[in-house]
């Protein structure tokens, strides 16, 4: 595969989607190895069962009101049948009630989850011989560490790196899944925890409102990786 065509799914977020959105395609478009195409109406554009077939790759950078039919259905169909799903931060608040998306993610922000401050922390990699983590060092990065994250209908998955959740932050004094990897049908999924951007002045006070998460190295290089092993299974020396 030369060139991997990936759907940028966006458009609504609790999040600064148009600011997260606009960095992870340019950040993939940089690497020469994807073609990324956008949309801000996922309900529209999911539901053309046809131009679908097209991608081998697809990025949520989304939570916000159902899609409703037939998008949700050809979303989880080009899944189960071979295509590639990346998960970044709050897209796994999405979609409560939609039981194939939960199993699709593994795990979710359901009743019960939540996070500390924003604040600086180490990302620790437990699994070294995955294709993702394999010569990936751990790192530091300021974001929202999530915890509490709900196992979703017993979904498989695998962790490739965590953090510890620090009581003096908010936390919960436990290590934290910060990358998981799993599979849904033949498609597989990569669920990225990380990429806080708050809405707001990108110069004020508050970091959360910077890019400060997604400048990260270790965070650009986690999801290019990523982005590569979902689309394709493998990652090639030059994706490293």
């Amino acid at each position: 595969m030369s060139v991997i065509k990936t759907l940028l799914i966006t458009g609504e977020n609790n999040h600064d989607w148009r600011r997260t959105s606009s960095f992870c395609k340019n950040l993939l478009e940089r690497t020469g190895f994807f073609q990324v195409d956008v949309t801000e109406n996922p309900a529209r554009d999911l539901a053309d069962t046809a131009s679908l077939s097209n991608y081998h790759l697809f990025f949520l950078d989304y939570n916000g009101p159902d899609w409703g039919e037939p998008a949700k259905s050809n979303l989880e169909a080009a899944v189960h049948d071979g295509a590639g799903l990346v998960v970044l931060h709050a897209a796994n608040n999405a979609f409560p009630d939609w039981v194939a998306y939960e199993k699709m993610i593994g795990l979710a922000w359901r009743e019960g989850a939540g996070h500390g401050e924003f604040h600086k922390f180490k990302v620790e990699i437990t699994e070294h011989d995955h294709p993702v983590t394999q010569g990936l060092q751990d790192f530091e990065t300021w974001d929202e560490l999530y915890h509490g994250l709900m196992h979703m209908h017993q979904a498989p998955y695998q962790v490739l790196a965590r953090a510890y959740s620090d009581p003096k932050t908010g936390g919960t004094g436990q290590d934290e899944p910060i990358i998981i990897v799993l599979e849904y049908g033949r498609g597989r999924v990569f669920h990225l925890m990380l990429g806080h951007v708050w809405p707001g002045d990108a110069n004020g006070s508050y970091r959360g409102a910077s890019l400060i998460a997604l400048e990260n190295e270790g965070f650009q290089s986690a999801l290019k990786r990523g982005c590569a092993w979902a689309a394709t299974g493998a990652i090639r020396d030059e994706q490293r």
